[in-house]
């Protein structure tokens, strides 16, 4: 005779129990869904429909006044130094004069754009370091009789000099004279003799003594720039505070940077009761490296030297 276990009987009490709780749950879940069914049926009237007694008020909107800001005034430093508060200049240093240069907010420059004060006739092509007045190009003679010719930064006209003379609308004297022989790179890098003339001047202006070479452009730390002027396209050299009268007004050369290349000018009316500056920067981009190799880099010096082009005069 068969006889059941304990387990086995606690075994089909527990299924027993779990089937009877298992439709209990589905009987309770097909009553809960017929509920819902009956009262989504209902008729419920909308909100729309609804009359709702609410007092209705009217918003008060402020009447809005347009506020004018005051142009910005200049600063001390100068006419073209305006801080706007969201157009500042943009302010450059310059290493090699360690000065600043700034430009000016857009639209600060624009202030008058009728007839014939609209006209700018002042174009930038350049900013460079100062050449010294006089270059040395050749050398005739021997020792002891050289004869040294130069030529004038200004218009490149010669100038010939002998140890002991001067050059009385310069003022300068030729103090002394040297042939040296010096080596130089070719581009291959093969290594020449080439022979230099060296000049010594005493510069009465500056009390100084200045050493030029004839493969040199003596250059200093002041700068130029090129400027050409229009209608007529002239080209002219212009420096700090320089000042050009043109038939569209009177142009003042305020400032000048070499890096980047650029140049406050102030235009003032014939009358000067108007004033207008703007930044000028090259017009055609200018890219003017050192002629020669043996430099790369513009030198800090005040009597910096520039490599120069062989000069084409035939030298002694």
């Amino acid at each position: 005779m068969h006889r059941f276990k304990l387990s086995e009987i606690l075994d089909k009490i527990f299924l027993l129990v779990a089937m009877i709780v298992f439709a209990w749950v589905g009987m309770r879940a097909v009553i809960g869904v017929r509920q819902l069914d009956s009262i989504a049926g209902q008729g419920r009237p909308l909100l729309s429909e609804l009359k709702v007694n609410a007092p209705i008020y009217e918003s008060e909107v402020s009447e809005v006044k347009e506020i004018v800001w005051s142009s910005p005034e200049s600063q001390s430093r100068g006419e073209d130094w305006v801080f706007d508060v969201f157009t500042p200049p943009v302010i450059y240093y310059d290493p090699n004069t360690r000065e600043f240069a700034v430009i000016p907010p857009t639209g600060a420059q624009e202030t008058f754009v009728d007839g014939m004060w609209a006209a700018f006739d002042v174009e930038l092509l350049e900013v460079r370091q100062k050449p010294y007045k006089l270059q040395l190009v050749g050398y005739a003679g021997n020792e002891g009789s050289y004869i040294a010719y130069f030529e004038k930064s200004s218009d490149n006209t010669l100038v010939y000099l002998s140890v002991g003379q001067e050059e009385g609308d310069l003022g300068v004297r030729l103090v002394g004279f040297s042939e040296q022989q010096i080596e130089i790179r070719n581009e291959d890098d093969t290594p020449v003799i080439q022979s230099v003339g060296v000049a010594r001047l005493e510069d009465f202006e500056s009390g100084q003594e200045i050493s030029l070479t004839n493969t040199e452009t003596k250059m200093f730390s002041a700068l130029e720039a090129k400027v050409r002027l229009l209608p007529a396209r002239l080209e002219r050299f212009v420096q700090e505070g320089s000042r050009l009268e043109l038939r569209s007004g009177d142009y003042l050369i305020e400032d000048l940077s070499a890096q980047p290349e650029a140049a406050i000018v102030t235009k003032i009316s014939k009358d000067g009761d108007q004033r207008i500056s703007r930044t000028l920067t090259p017009t055609i981009s200018n890219e003017t490296m050192p002629r020669g190799s043996r430099q790369e880099e513009t030198p800090s010096s005040p009597f910096a030297i520039r490599p120069r082009l062989p000069s084409s005069q035939p030298e002694g």
